[in-house]
């Protein structure tokens, strides 16, 4: 079979070796419970610099910028709702957000992280990124707008998981940002990308912040739907009614044993939601 051929540069070849190189070990490091994590980390950030120098940035990443098939940011060009129009993002904060996004398991194609205010965040379907590299399933159930509130949002998710053998569940109430121009499924697009940060963030405690970003434009990625029944144990988080409000709360096997960091969030029974 003839060899495959690029027009790239030698340079921009190379990098593109080293750049593939530190996506297959960012995507094999395992965060959760590894105490050696650090020093995998390190190694990806370390060859992810040496490849995206200013040369390859500029071939390669800052065209993908602004556009749906690459990573979208605050700063497109065009005036704003005020009227100003901002300089789109430097070489510098480009090459920070890549490096930030690729060392937690992100791709800088298929909008799976934004850059807003400088910094990188995963959106929706980086969220489904890094839950299906986790072998999280799940089945996320959006409602809908509950607020009188004119500028906000509140809109309940109920969020049904396994991982690594357990399955429980819970429920949050996504607050977010709505105006004139907000429809309900861009609305419900954001409330389930925060049910998905706030799945994330309880299973391995890791919380990469948020911003008001617009990844839920793109509303294509699909939740997973669990086939076997829940477990009848104590839901996370709740004290069964005819226990003493002392006892002890249930073990659970994940990292910080962190809840949900959604505003108002509850908790529900598996019993009731559907896949159950």
């Amino acid at each position: 079979m003839a060899e495959q051929t690029t027009n790239l540069p030698a340079t921009v070849e190379q990098a593109k070796q080293t750049f593939e190189l530190a996506c297959k070990e960012a995507q094999g490091l395992q965060i959760v419970n590894n105490f050696g994590a650090a020093f995998t980390a390190v190694h990806v950030v370390s060859l992810l610099r040496q490849a995206l120098t200013d040369e390859v940035m500029n071939a390669v990443f800052m065209p993908l910028m602004n556009t749906k098939i690459g990573f979208l940011t605050d700063r497109n060009g065009r005036p704003n709702s005020r009227g100003e129009v901002k300089p789109t993002y430097s070489v510098a904060v480009v090459r920070d957000a890549v490096i930030d996004a690729v060392a937690i398991g992100l791709l800088p194609t298929g909008n799976q992280f934004n850059i807003i205010a400088e910094r990188m965040y995963p959106t929706k379907e980086g969220y489904t990124a890094l839950l299906r590299r986790l072998g999280v399933k799940y089945f996320i159930e959006v409602s809908y707008d509950k607020s009188q509130t004119q500028g906000f949002a509140e809109i309940p998710c109920k969020i049904t998981y396994q991982y690594n053998g357990e399955k429980n569940g819970f429920s949050i109430v996504a607050t977010v940002k709505k105006d004139s121009y907000s429809s309900p499924d861009q609305l419900r697009g954001k409330a389930e990308r925060r049910a998905k940060k706030a799945l994330y963030e309880y299973i391995t405690g890791c919380d990469f912040g948020d911003a008001d970003e617009d990844s839920s434009r793109i509303v294509d990625a699909e939740a997973e739907e669990i086939d076997s029944q829940a477990n009848t144990g104590a839901v996370i988080g709740v004290q069964p009614a005819h226990q003493p409000a002392d006892a002890p709360a249930p073990k659970a096997g994940r990292a910080a044993n962190k809840k949900p960091t959604e505003p108002q969030a509850t908790q529900t029974t598996l019993n009731n939601l559907p896949g159950f």
